[in-house]
């Protein structure tokens, strides 16, 4: 999902394929765990809206095309 890419000024930045939202390889090395979370809540809220989002509709079955189902018979004893 993110890409490695280098600026004009010489800097090294980590690119989202999807939406362009870059992270500067310093801010990596200067707080990893921090940089990583902020990776993953990203990589989350693009996994999020892809879930909710609406693809195609959703085709609904014709009443006519389920099985009509008898009614049991009454028991003899009864």
């Amino acid at each position: 999902m993110y890409t490695t890419t280098r600026n004009i000024a010489g800097g090294t930045l980590m690119t989202c394929k999807d939406c362009g939202h870059e992270i500067s390889m310093n801010k990596i090395c200067e707080k990893p765990i921090q940089a990583a979370t902020d990776m993953l809540k990203h990589m989350a809220a693009h996994n999020a809206s892809r879930a909710f989002a609406a693809v195609e509709r959703v085709i609904v079955p014709e009443p006519e095309a389920f099985l009509a189902v008898e009614p049991l018979p009454a028991f003899p004893y009864q």
